[in-house]
């Protein structure tokens, strides 16, 4: 087998992205969608980026951009799909989206402490699109 990991092998550029157990563990995570879990992942790995950065509002908040066009590319799907599960973290209260206007990109904004809503898909609150 020559993809075989061996322990005295040099790390190879792999990169990794962290998701959260409880998204699995937790029963306040059970309406979640397994793509809007992936794109929070994805999102989690490009705030590491903003801090580094210093990507932060006025209040000390970071936030990053996450384009509709990067999150079709990212799950292999319409932009509906890609608003619809942007909608999702935002209903759950895992992202707070704020739209910039003018043809920029909205900012997002990831909140570890999440405060579950199960009617997210039902809601109208707010919407997510750029």
């Amino acid at each position: 087998m020559t993809n075989t990991i061996y322990i005295h092998q040099p790390e190879k550029a792999v990169s990794f992205i962290r998701l959260p157990n409880s998204f699995f563990e937790a029963p306040t995570f059970t309406p979640l969608s397994t793509e809007a879990k992936v794109v929070y992942a994805f999102i989690l790995s490009r705030t590491d980026l903003s801090r580094k950065n210093g990507w932060a509002d006025e209040y000390g908040r970071i936030y990053l951009y996450y384009p509709i066009n990067e999150v079709v590319e990212l799950l292999h799907c319409g932009r509906q799909k890609a608003v619809n599960t942007l909608r999702e973290l935002q209903y759950t209260g895992l992202v707070g989206i704020q739209k910039q206007g003018c043809g920029k990109p909205n900012r997002i904004y990831p909140n570890y402490e999440a405060v579950p809503n199960t009617d997210f898909k039902k809601s109208g609150y707010g919407t997510p699109e750029a």
